[in-house]
Formats: C-alpha cells, structure tokens, sequence
C-alpha cells in the first residue's frame, strides 16, 4: 500500500473516487459556489480570481464549482463585480480559468445564474427587477415585475446559450443556482409566486419555469452533467418545504439533472444559507439526505461542515454522496489535502463568523477571511525571510498578536509574546462563551497549537511594562493589548461588590453571583452575557439607554443576521429587555435607573456592565512617551472585528520585514 493510501483509511468514503454522470472526481469533495467580487468590471476572470481558485484546486478537491455567474446581463445581475457567461468574448478569460483549475488536479465546474428579484436597480443598470410576482424580496425591498411567457423563454434560452458557452471554455459541468429565493427558486416558492397563470398556484404549474431552465440547461451542455442547486427548505411561511423539494428534485432528474445540490434558504432566511456562529455543525445534512432517498442521483450536501470525520460520517451513513466545503475553504484551503494527509489538527478552523460576507456585503470589497489573510488577495505581497534577524516583542496574545508573533518567528525572530492574563487569546474567551458559539474555542486552540509548536517564548501573566520592553531590546515591538472596558461617569455604587464587568464574566475572570442579573448596556457583549446567564438558570434584565430595539446587538451588521439573532435573545423566557433607561446609582440588592424622568428601582444580585470597549493604549503610550517605536494593531488601535485585528497585525509584519530585507525570500504560506 502506497503512503498516499495508507493515510487516506482515515477518511476512506471522503477520499474515494465518484461520479457523476461520465465525470470521474478524484475524491468526494467539492468547493461550493461562494461570491467573491473578485470578477473585472467587465464580468471576465481577473488574475485574482484565477489565483483565488487555483489555490483551492490546488488544496485537494475533486471539484471547483465556479460562483454564480450571470447569464443574461445587465437584469440578471445579482451585485457587482459578478462573473458572465452571456456573450461570446467571455469563454477565452473562463478558459483560462477552467485550464489552471485543471492543471492542479482538480474538476471545473460553472454555476449559472439569473438574480431575479433578489437584486438592486443599481446592478442593473437601473432597471426594475423581473420576478415570478411583483413581491419585493426582504432585502432589498424592490418592487419586481412580473415576467410573460416571452420573459421565460428568454431568460431560459440565455441559460442554456451560457452553457453552450461553458462547455466550450472546457469546465466539465454546469449547475444551475436554483435555490436561495434566486429566479428559479422565486418561481419554485408559493410565497413568492402568486402568479395566476399555467406558471403559479400548484407545485407542478410553479415547477414549470425551473423545469424549462434546466431543458435549455441539458441542451447546451450536451455531454457533461448539469447540477441544480435546491433549498430543501426556505424556512419561511408558505415557502418551500421539504416535501415539495423532494417532488421537485425528483421532477428535474427526470428531465436531465445529472446531480442535486441540497441547500436550504432565501433572503428572508438568509441565516439558513450563510449560516451565522449559532447554527450547528452538518445541520442541514438530513435535509441532504431527505432529497437523496427519493432520487437516483448523486446528491450534494453542503453548510456547516467543517470537520472531515462530520463529512466523512453523511458519506458513510448514506446522507449524501458528495461534500461542498465552501468558507471552510476561505479559512484554509489545504483542507482536504491536510484531511487527506492525517493532519486533521492543522486544519485552520472556518468559526463561521462571517467577517467574509461583510467584506462583500456592506463593505464590497473583495472576498477575504478573518483568520486567512491571503483568501481573494492571493496575489498580494506577503512577508519575507529576514536574514540574522533578531528580537521582536509582541504584547498580547490575541488573533493580533499571536498572528503578528507567529509571523515574524516564521520570519526569522526569536519572538517574545507577553500576555497579562494566564491564558492565550483570552477575549475569545468571550467571543465563545455564549451559547453555540464554541466554533470561536475551535479557532482559539488551533492557536494555541501553532504557538506550542513554534518556538515562541510566551510569557503569560506578566504584565508588560516599557521598561521590560526596553530591556528586551527588540528590533521590532507589536503592542497588540486589546481593549478595556469603557468607564462609566456620574454614577454612584460602581465600586460595589455587585458590579461587574460583563466581559471579565464572559472570559472567566468573574462569575456570576445570586441572581437577579441586570446588564447594562445591551451591544454584541450585554446581548451575549444575557444568553450566557439566562442559559445558566439566572432571571436576566437587560437595559440599554436606546429606546428602539433597533439597537440591540447593533454590530451585527447584516440587518436580516441581526433579526435572528434578536429573535433568538426574546426566546428566552427569563429575559427581560428594558428599553430607555439609564444607570443612576447602585446599592446592596438593587439598582436605580431612570426613564423618560421617572424613576425605576430594580432587584439585583449582579450588576454586569456592558457600555463598550476603548482601545487598551497604556502601554503604547508608555512606549512612546520613551521614544520607543512600535507597532499598534488590533483593538489596541481601534475596537473592530477579529478579521479586521488579523489582517492588519499580517499587513505590518509584511510592511516591516519587506521594509528590512527588501530582497528576502517570499514566505508563500501563512503560520496561523
């Protein structure tokens, strides 16, 4: 037995060869379609974007399938930049893409798209949505108009004309984005159809449209096999439920659909197609399997799968007969070659925070990952070898940190990590200590992995002071010394025993005392340490001086993720949320709030204070007060989000190292 095949027995479903139609993959693994905006504006392949899917053919999957790519511009746009495949000119930049996808070992497939109402007049050129219905979708609330049958045929011939033109690029499938309330999924779901013609009202008139697509679909694709992508279930009042999907799964194979990929969602339940932190591991893996019992095709399952045994046991257990990776794959590609290879514990954990969607959402932006700086910027300039390097000192050893320490060892420094606390990382201590958010311990202890194994010398509960510093004698310093608690003015009692710092609670530096818990301040930090007592049995009162609960948990900055999140916080029954109070004074048992002039006293055992975090800046002050140059990253410069701390701690190593030793040797890998 090879080496190879020795260390595949680990995962020996995972790694074993499949098919669909005459398509042999080398593997059961497949990188799901996934946005990017790394498209030219002119909608062709950029170097980026080629690089971006190089990298992850050359990570070990059977399968790329290519994001979703429009087939009828501009009113099938969906945002922007996007992919194209509707005119002739296209087929040479995806040619180009489909040949350096295979030159890595892996299959190349396309998605093919139409946004239908799930679009913005600005994407497309200022025209009005075309839809099933004229019902706005929830996102952005346009008012769509309703096809004709000449709409539908257009809109089908540009499908299969844009497979025609896949083929011809050389990928080696087709699939059809038919889910997450996109056109043929608008039509598919009784909620957004309420067409009155041969097109709406039963699943089999509603099934017409999608079914027409997928016609022209397996015309223009001929020989190689067409994929549709369904939600299995919308999880939305009168849409789509499992048992229609299972009919229309079973529907669209009759017609020619070689494979099924199972999804679930639309923009209404967006959380159950981009899933946030909350949602479990493989849950939507029965679903997978529901639709596979009912069809002789190979069947797809996809969301939430971030561990080879979890992928391993759907293929094992007959729930499905491929595995889509998609933000597993941003926040490290070498997956399935470091599953592949027995080296499980290297794998750089996806935590689903979905820093990736606000870089192409609210911040359009190329695509990006908050642990893997190089993901959509695989072209940037990276660190480099600095010869006879000597000291750095890097202070705090959260994401910032430990990236910027991890990074210059690799660089060639003996690196010294001062971390105040007794343990590593300690604000992902927080970050995972509600309920489900244990994915941020995942991320947490694959640090503390690759700083056990470095050669670091880490030094924990030492409180860092500019003289220690000083007498390091570092060629560089990193102050990476996160954030504190913003210090309350004009309120009498805070040095009461009672009172507490709802984030010392949430890392462990604190414990809960006798309940009632009242929380003061009710951001991503208050709403948490609610969900963090509540769950512990405490009757819980969370206050916010906002009289909107608008302003709950306000950094969630995708509105829809915010909705469920908020939806999930008023679920507990032993919540209660106090709008438009503020703190006057606290005393034993008690504390005084005001509202709108009156006066509201309250019972409680644990006063937790939640009012925001300020950079922790003493230290750089320090530093600087001496004429001791540094580098500030992290919350210790501004209070922002994980992704923001590690892309910014690898962007000064980069600038330093390339600053020192301008001709140093490129580090190609990234060490944390």
């Amino acid at each position: 037995m090879t080496k190879l095949a020795e260390e595949s027995r680990s995962y020996p479903h995972l790694f074993a060869r499949g098919r669909i139609r005459d398509l042999e993959l080398s593997n059961r693994v497949i990188m799901a379609p996934m946005e990017s905006n790394l498209a030219t504006p002119e909608g062709s392949v950029s170097e980026r974007m080629l690089e971006y899917y190089r990298v992850r053919a050359a990570g070990g999957v059977g399968m790329i399938i290519v994001e979703y790519t429009c087939v009828d511009r501009p009113l099938g746009l969906g945002g922007e930049p996007q992919l194209a495949l509707d005119e002739d000119h296209l087929i040479v930049s995806h040619a180009r893409l489909v040949k350096a996808i295979h030159a890595e070992g892996a299959k190349a497939c396309v998605q093919l798209f139409h946004a239908g109402r799930q679009t913005h007049p600005k994407f497309i050129a200022g025209q009005q949505p075309i839809a099933a219905s004229p019902i706005p979708c929830p996102m952005y609330r346009k008012i769509p108009r309703e096809m004709t049958r000449s709409d539908m045929e257009h809109v089908a011939t540009k499908f299969g004309e844009a497979a025609e033109r896949a083929r011809l690029a050389g990928y080696d499938a087709v699939e059809i984005h038919g889910a997450h309330g996109y056109l043929p999924a608008n039509f598919l779901s009784a909620a957004s159809n309420r067409r009155q013609d041969e097109f709406g009202g039963s699943l089999e008139n509603r099934q017409r449209f999608p079914i027409m697509i997928a016609k022209a679909v397996r015309d223009g694709a001929r020989n190689i096999p067409v994929i549709f992508r369904l939600s299995a279930d919308e999880f939305i009042e009168g849409g789509t439920t499992t048992e229609e999907a299972k009919d229309t799964a079973r529907r669209l194979v009759a017609e020619g659909v070689d494979a099924l990929h199972v999804s679930t969602g639309c923009h209404e339940r967006i959380d159950c197609n981009v899933d946030p932190v909350w949602k479990p591991q493989g849950w939507r893996i029965p679903l997978a399997r529901a639709i596979r019992e009912v069809v002789s095709a190979p069947v797809i399952a996809v969301g939430v799968i971030r561990e080879p045994q979890v992928a391993e046991r759907a293929l094992e257990d007959g729930s499905a007969d491929f595995i889509a990776l998609g933000r597993a794959l941003l926040a490290d590609p070498d997956w399935p070659n470091k599953a592949r290879d027995g080296r499980t514990a290297d794998i750089r954990p996806c935590t689903s925070c979905n820093w990736c969607v606000a870089q192409i959402g609210t911040g359009h932006k190329p695509v990006g990952c908050a642990e893997n700086p190089l993901a959509g910027r695989e072209i940037d300039l990276r660190p480099v070898r600095v010869d006879r390097a000597g000291r750095a000192v890097v202070i705090g050893s959260g994401p910032a940190g430990t990236a910027a320490a991890l990074s210059l060892r690799e660089s060639g420094y003996q690196v010294t990590l001062i971390e105040q606390s007794e343990s590593v990382a300690p604000g992902l201590l927080a970050s995972g200590a509600a309920p489900k958010k244990d994915k941020f311990f995942w991320y947490r202890d694959y640090l503390i992995r690759k700083l056990n194994d470095s050669g670091i010398d880490l030094r924990l509960n030492t409180m860092a002071t500019a003289e220690m510093v000083v007498g390091l004698g570092p060629e560089i310093t990193v102050v990476a010394t996160g954030s504190s608690d913003r210090r309350l003015g004009d309120v009498s009692g805070l040095d009461m025993e009672i009172v507490s710092s709802a984030y010392d609670v949430l890392v462990g530096k604190a414990s809960l005392r006798n309940g009632p818990i009242v929380i003061y301040g009710a951001g991503e930090i208050g709403c948490e340490a609610a969900k963090f007592a509540a769950e512990r049995g405490f009757d819980v009162i969370l206050s916010t001086r906002s009289s909107d609960d608008q302003a709950l948990s306000r950094s969630n900055w995708l509105r829809i993720y915010r909705e469920q999140f908020v939806k999930t916080l008023k679920s507990y029954p032993n919540i209660r949320i106090e709008l438009g109070t503020l703190l006057k004074s606290v005393q034993p048992g008690r504390v005084t709030m005001t509202r709108n002039g009156s006066e509201l006293v309250w019972d409680a055992g644990h006063l937790l204070l939640a009012v925001g975090r300020v950079p922790e800046s003493r230290l750089a002050d320090e530093l600087k007060a001496k004429g001791i140059a540094s580098v500030v990253v992290g919350d210790a410069r501004d209070v922002r989000r994980i992704g923001d701390a590690v892309h910014e701690a690898y962007a000064a190593v980069t600038e330093h190292t390339r600053s020192v030793a301008p001709h140093g040797d490129t580090l190609h890998q990234i060490v944390f």
